[in-house]
């Protein structure tokens, strides 16, 4: 048997059209069979041809097929990332500085709209998908802020790369307009027909104190247009009162749950835990599905100044949802990367595994990889509506993220060190297996 080559240059030789992966270590969520242990997988022509139990594979007779023992290394489907910002990626090489409150973000953005070019737009985009494929993320799906009716010129360069994208990263495009839009329903009305036109999905920001009453006209929009739903909902933690109860009503009581998704929802994490779990269990009850975005929720949420201390004071209180309770309940739930080295956060790489590393650490996930590798995978790609949920089975894309790490600990341990990236059947190697660098994105303003 051949090892197979983690360590050492980038460049590695092409795996062979047809090859035997043995003793891979894949994660129950990502499995058809709940059979535990080590599994081997025939790649084939791009595709997965067959997966077998360890012991099966080596009582198997002998055949001319290669094999590349991954010695219990982790491999999980292409990661798929529901929820991030490409119109506002890599502001901050562009001269703007981080925020520490969201609306003070969202003015900053705003006032810079009238910098924003095509050229400057496309330039920050493609090198986030580029960075994004690379870390082994086979569909993404960006927000596209809503300054124009007929939709704005970030939404018209997304699309450009859609399709210039396809193939490698699915690039699924959502509107991001606020819900007081729905007070103007010939304004809105035009947004939800652009957005149908582009093949795209409605998005709103529910914001604390917006006018939910309108909340319906975005469903009614929705299933005017056959469109998928998604709101920006509850990112704050003051005052402990949540929109979500609207929206999961209306869900429920439209059967539009399954195409729809609510990301954030922070301010779920400090509701009374009567409230809270009632509140979940309406959510369970509509069908849809929620998102958490822990690195930029983790970065502005309980933001507060303390002059007595330096300026700076610790906080206390996390800025996620209650993802442990959401899952008990069988709720769908996502891990995102949301907002990526802009004025919202000023980290972050659009690295669904780092993502997912990040969450163990804030919410405490008792073996992440194991128990929560369909977040960055399964869950991602039905909040998207992708035709492939993510299962390593046969007949599904030969896509493969495969890791050294063989546990939750030697995985989350070094996230961002050894793993191959497999795109239909093929490791990717020189240029297209490492992100690029920062250093592309010198002069992105005069």
């Amino acid at each position: 048997m051949s090892q197979f080559p983690f360590q050492g240059e980038i460049g590695q030789p092409p795996l062979p059209p047809r090859v035997w992966l043995s003793r891979a270590n894949v994660p129950p969520s990502l499995r058809d069979f709940a059979t535990p242990g080590l599994v081997a997988l025939q790649l084939q022509d791009g595709q997965i041809a067959q997966v077998l139990q360890q012991a099966e594979f080596d009582a198997r007779p002998a055949s001319d097929i290669p094999v590349l023992d991954l010695d219990g290394s982790t491999v999980l489907s292409a990661f798929v990332d529901a929820h991030t910002h490409l119109d506002k990626g890599d502001l901050c090489a562009a001269g703007l500085a981080p925020e520490r409150d969201l609306f003070a973000a969202i003015a900053l953005v705003r006032g810079d709209y009238g910098h924003w070019s095509a050229a400057e737009l496309e330039r920050r985009m493609d090198f986030a998908l580029r960075t994004a494929y690379a870390h082994g993320t086979r569909a993404l799906n960006s927000y596209c802020d809503w300054s124009q009716p007929e939709g704005p010129l970030a939404w018209r360069v997304l699309q450009d790369l859609r399709a210039r994208w396809a193939g490698r990263v699915e690039l699924v495009i959502t509107s991001l307009a606020s819900i007081a839009e729905l007070e103007n329903p010939a304004r809105a009305a035009t947004i939800a027909a652009a957005v149908a036109e582009g093949r795209g999905v409605l998005g709103w920001f529910v914001y604390p104190g917006a006018p939910v009453h309108l909340l319906p006209r975005a469903f009614e929009l929705a299933e005017r247009h056959g469109l998928r739903l998604d709101f920006h909902i509850d990112e704050h933690l003051n005052p402990p009162r949540p929109n979500l109860p609207h929206v999961a009503r209306l869900a429920r009581e439209r059967g539009w749950g399954a195409r729809t998704v609510c990301g954030h929802c922070c301010v779920l994490g400090v509701l009374e835990p009567g409230e809270r779990d009632a509140l979940l269990d309406d959510v369970a009850a509509s069908g849809l599905g929620l998102v958490s975005l822990p690195w930029t929720n983790l970065y502005l949420q309980d933001n507060a100044s303390d002059p007595a201390h330096g300026g700076r004071r610790t906080p206390g209180r996390r800025g996620l949802l209650p993802v442990h309770e959401a899952r008990a309940r069988g709720i769908p739930l996502a891990f995102a990367s949301d907002n990526h080295r802009d004025p919202f956060f000023p980290g972050g790489d659009l690295d669904p595994l780092q993502t997912l590393a990040l969450a163990a650490m804030a919410a405490h996930l008792d073996e992440p990889v194991r128990d929560w590798a369909d977040t960055v995978t399964r869950q991602g790609a039905a909040a998207l509506g992708l035709a492939w949920d993510g299962v390593l089975r046969p007949g599904a894309p030969a896509d493969l993220v495969i890791h050294p790490g063989r546990s939750s600990v030697e995985v989350v341990g070094r996230a961002a060190h050894g793993r191959r990236v497999v795109r239909a059947g093929r490791l990717l190697a020189g240029a297209e297996a490492a992100p690029p660098d920062f250093r592309e994105l010198d002069g992105l303003r005069p």
